[in-house]
């Protein structure tokens, strides 16, 4: 039995086999993460969220201390809006405090300018004695800027504030060292400019850091919710024009929101309509996603269609889910998928580690979570406003500006961050032919295509499906060359410029 909190470790024993596991890449194909206990390598298991595991006479047995739990029915009776919102502000302000005073060294705080961060530092400032130490990230690309909100924030609560300022440029040189961090597949950028925000946290002599991970899951903020909510609307009268005019209420932080393409939008949410769906508010972001296995190399998507492993997750949910309210299904999916694989581990926790630095979630308190989760529906997601019952709460200490602002998710700029005019070294190396065969993971024809049209545009105006591909190319090569080529033990950000000879297969 050999265990460790990272793969790296494990690849220093020579006799453990280092090979990508076909379904774990089909399940980050798909879900953006694998779904423990599977992981991105051929026999190397990950110990379930919630679970502990006991280990005696070599026989290994996993058992879970907490689990997602929703009602079946959710009692009209109950507690009113305002009560529900006095407990959520009393609940948090606890989470918050706790996180705060119970430390033996300075503890940060993330400001990213939306309404979750500056909850948590609003609480920080007003309930604590500490003094206020905020970060945050800025882009140099103003489509994913949110400084005029963190100074905001920052001069409100007369905080010790820095933050970077993150380009393109640095994301790309960057990306190698964080792929050898997150061992695994990512499928956007947006973990880079995290870690470099917690390089900026560690250089600041800060050890400890509160962020605002884990509100958009447990309070109902995500786009993802409100759209199956739409899903269901237009399912009850589906050739209705005045339904689909919803579109226009959806993404307006977005370019190119499906409002203004209402052609696009009609087509896209028509599907997969069906109320009983188990899977009705994720299985389009799982359609689309999936997608991406067609520039897989075609003996190695045979080998990931060997699991269907939307259907296998499906099965694998809690006797109770289907008396659920359509968005606690919904939030179950999320938090069993992106919230712990993606958003906590490979975007969070190993970003933040990477520069030993402790990230502290006041959101996912265990009280603060099952408590939200007996809300009744309509207090998270209220109409098509997200978050309802927290922005009531704390609409006292929270201005105006942020807390009616359009939600917009956090992120980063993409296929624009490898393709600058001219290639970075490392973005040349593993797209190589000689290398993608070598690899046996990606078609190199496509992926030489792809590659090409990333060229001619400087990695510009690419839609949302390229942008995904040319992530999940790098850093699933990356990983190739840190972990299957490599054992992991060699430099984090070390680029893989060494020459390979290979017979290509046929191009």
């Amino acid at each position: 039995m050999l265990f460790a909190s990272e793969v790296k470790a494990l690849f220093a024993d020579k006799n453990v086999e280092r090979k990508l596991d076909p379904a774990g890449i089909s399940e980050i194909f798909t879900f953006w993460s694998p779904v423990a206990p599977r992981t991105a390598f051929k026999d190397i298991k990950e110990l379930k969220p919630g679970h502990f595991a006991v280990i005696k006479n070599g026989i290994v047995k996993s058992k879970a201390y907490w689990a997602i739990s929703f009602p079946d029915k959710f009692s009209e009776s109950g507690l009113s809006e305002k009560e529900n919102a006095d407990l959520l502000r009393n609940h948090l302000i606890n989470a918050s405090k706790l996180r705060f005073t119970r430390s033996d060294v300075p503890v940060g705080a993330y400001l990213s300018g939306g309404i979750d961060s500056s909850i948590t530092s609003s609480i920080v400032s007003r309930y604590t004695k500490a003094k206020l130490k905020t970060f945050s990230i800025r882009f140099t690309d103003s489509e994913f800027d949110e400084g005029q909100y963190q100074k905001e924030m920052v001069k409100r609560l007369d905080a010790d504030h820095r933050d970077i300022k993150v380009s393109n440029r640095d994301i790309g040189d960057v990306f190698p060292e964080v792929i050898w961090h997150a061992e695994r597949p990512i499928l956007r950028t947006a973990p880079a400019p995290l870690f470099l925000l917690s390089r900026l946290v560690r250089e600041s002599g800060y050890k400890v850091v509160v962020t605002g991970e884990g509100a958009d899951e447990v309070m109902a903020g995500y786009d993802i919710f409100r759209e199956a909510k739409v899903r269901l609307f237009l399912a009850r009268n589906p050739t209705s024009e005045k339904r689909s005019k919803i579109f226009m209420k959806l993404y307006p932080w977005m370019e190119s929101s499906p409002g203004n393409a209402p052609a696009f939008a009609d087509a896209f949410f028509s599907k997969a309509l069906d109320p009983m769906d188990p899977a009705l508010s994720h299985r389009p972001r799982w359609n689309t996603t999936s997608s991406l296995k067609h520039i897989l190399d075609p003996d190695f998507r045979r080998e990931t269609e060997k699991v269907d492993v939307t259907e296998a997750l499906l099965s694998k949910l809690p006797e109770s889910y289907n008396g659920w309210d359509p968005l606690c299904k919904a939030q179950c999916l999320e938090m069993v998928t992106l919230l712990s694989g993606y958003i906590l581990s490979a975007q969070g926790d190993r970003m933040l580690m990477a520069n030993s630095v402790e990230g502290r979630f006041p959101f996912l308190d265990c009280n603060l979570v099952d408590f939200s989760n007996q809300l009744p529906p309509r207090h998270k997601l209220l109409a098509l406003n997200e978050k309802h019952l927290l922005k009531v709460a704390f609409n006292d200490i929270i201005p105006e500006s942020i807390l009616k602002r359009p939600k917009q998710p956090y992120r980063a700029p993409d296929a624009a961050s490898f393709f600058l005019g001219e290639d970075i070294d490392w973005v040349y190396d593993v797209t190589r032919p000689s290398r993608l065969a070598h690899a046996s993971v990606f078609n190199p024809k496509a992926v030489s295509r792809l590659i090409a049209k990333c060229r001619q545009v400087q990695g510009n105006k690419m839609s949302n499906t390229d942008n995904m591909r040319i992530v999940a190319i790098l850093s699933t090569m990356l990983v190739h060359h840190h972990y299957i080529e490599q054992d992991g033990s060699g430099e984090k950000n070390q680029r893989p410029a060494e020459p390979i000879t290979v017979i290509d297969k046929t191009i």
